[in-house]
């Protein structure tokens, strides 16, 4: 019943960057985490699904047509929730908007939703300034030549090495305090070989 791509909408910074913009327009479903629902609604679309413990949405059940889905559980976040849910019902490879760009902490606990999450399912994160991956061993991604490319370990890396990035790591240690800030993509592929999990932040162009 689910027509895909499926985009989470979260909460954080609403998007304004034509990237994470286009990816919300060509969404087969938008489920949004409920306060999120109010700025979806607020700017004329429509999301198809809304789950959380309604207390962020002037939202009344019989105002909406989609599907209403409450998650009380107040010991966890409205993403991490609706996350769950997603795999639940083998919605299993998703694109995240809205994460980032409120809150710190809000932000922070988030990456660690996505350091989580990536080893259940095919999620990244998309805002107005990056692309965001959690990965552990071997992965390619495409590029473009100068793009800034940072790396930040989750835990304590004992080995990682690169291919296409100004910038080589080979086989060495990566700690979280490591500065892997601003790399660059030397052209339209790079590699990451990574021992354990690293957030791989893919900036996009100023020309995008």
């Amino acid at each position: 019943m689910f027509t895909r791509p499926i985009i989470l909408l979260a909460n954080g910074r609403f998007p304004t960057h034509p990237i994470p913009l286009t990816i919300l327009d060509s969404a087969g479903t938008v489920i949004c985490t409920d306060g999120s629902a109010d700025t979806l609604l607020n700017l004329d679309r429509t999301p198809h699904v809304i789950i959380g413990d309604f207390d962020s949405t002037k939202l009344k059940k019989h105002e909406f047509k989609g599907l209403w889905i409450p998650a009380p559980e107040q010991n966890k976040t409205d993403l991490q929730k609706t996350l769950e849910w997603c795999l639940i019902n083998d919605l299993n490879d998703v694109v995240v908007l809205g994460a980032m760009g409120k809150r710190e902490d809000h932000s922070m606990g988030n990456l660690h939703l996505l350091a989580e999450f990536s080893q259940k399912m095919n999620i990244h994160f998309v805002t107005d300034y990056s692309c965001i991956y959690c990965l552990k061993n071997k992965r390619s991604f495409s590029s473009s030549k100068g793009q800034f490319i940072s790396i930040v370990a989750v835990e304590p890396i004992n080995s990682i090495s690169t291919v296409g990035l100004k910038y080589p790591l080979n086989q060495e240690p990566l700690p979280p305090e490591c500065n892997g800030i601003s790399n660059e993509a030397e052209g339209d592929e790079f590699t990451i070989d990574t021992s354990g999990p690293i957030w791989l932040f893919i900036n996009h162009m100023n020309d995008s």
